[in-house]
């Protein structure tokens, strides 16, 4: 089977990119990241939002049964705490596995992503930045709590 390294670095070309998907993959246990590399329907890549933004990202070809699963990471993440993506990547990685079902019929998918992506070392951070916030300035905080979100 083909190195986790080696694996990403087929996916994911920006170096940045690449180090943090990488530090995420690697905790992965091990039949998670056996199921992702063998899997060929599973895909990676990154898009832009920016003003100039605009990304193609091609979804792997549909397997019979199973169908596909592409990962989209927006560029952004390189420039968040390291805390934050290796929050985001390992939750929508969780999504993949849970082929964005619960892990049960009654299960939101977003709490099962959740609740998987804190199991595998990557917790939810107590405060969020705002989505479209300046990553590279001081990002306004969104926080979460017991009672919600301000």
């Amino acid at each position: 089977m083909i190195a986790a390294h080696d694996f990403i670095a087929t996916l994911i070309s920006d170096p940045a990119m690449r180090e943090r998907v990488l530090s995420v993959f690697s905790a992965l246990p091990e039949d998670v990241q056996e199921e992702f590399m063998g899997d060929p329907g599973f895909g990676m890549g990154i898009y832009d939002t920016g003003p100039r933004g605009g990304s193609r990202l091609l979804i792997p070809c549909p397997q019979p049964a199973q169908g596909s699963r592409l990962v989209a990471l927006e560029r952004s993440l390189t420039a968040r705490s390291r805390a934050f993506a290796h929050y985001v990547i390992a939750h929508e990685l969780a999504h993949a596995l849970l082929r964005n079902r619960g892990r049960h019929p009654e299960e939101d998918p977003e709490v099962a992503a959740d609740s998987l992506a804190a199991a595998w070392g990557f917790p939810r951070p107590a405060t969020l930045p705002l989505l479209g916030a300046d990553p590279k300035g001081e990002p306004p905080i969104l926080t979460v709590g017991p009672t919600g979100v301000w």
